[in-house]
């Protein structure tokens, strides 16, 4: 092989290194910004969506009337 040929060679193992250092790079940082987004703060927030109440519903609206109580309901 000639000097020539070998320091072709060289050229584009450099550019090659180059290249998959920057995808390395980049992959990095998707991973990192992923994690965050998968693990973070926010992930731990639930939505209520589909999420059962803890009243029902028909309790939960107020028709303005305080309830009624019934004599069996005081204790003496």
């Amino acid at each position: 092989m000639s000097q020539e040929n070998l320091e072709k060679i060289i050229s584009q193992q450099a550019t090659t290194i180059q290249n998959l250092t920057d995808e390395i790079k980049l992959l990095r940082e998707q991973v990192a910004y992923l994690t965050q987004k998968h693990y973070g703060k926010s992930s731990e927030q639930m939505s209520l969506n589909g999420q059962t109440s803890l009243f029902d519903e028909s309790e939960a609206q107020d028709d303005g009337e305080r309830p009624r109580r019934r004599h069996s309901d005081y204790y003496l």
